[in-house]
């Protein structure tokens, strides 16, 4: 991050550095299949995601019905 600093005929450039500690994030990312026939989207298979028994899942155009 940096700063100008302009007072009359003079100025001033300063330069920031935030010391932020690193940050590692955990995920269980998986790649989206349709929950029945596991078709997914390279198969060119839309799908769109419905809750069953309180859970989110991916259906293809054949299952969701």
């Amino acid at each position: 991050m940096n700063q100008l600093v302009y007072s009359g005929k003079s100025s001033l450039i300063q330069d920031y550095i935030l010391k932020t500690e690193h940050v590692f994030l955990r995920t269980n990312a998986n790649e989206m299949s349709c929950y029945v026939c596991k078709k997914g989207l390279d198969d060119g298979t839309s799908l769109t995601a419905k809750t069953l028994d309180f859970k989110n899942v991916m259906l293809c155009e054949k299952h969701f019905e």
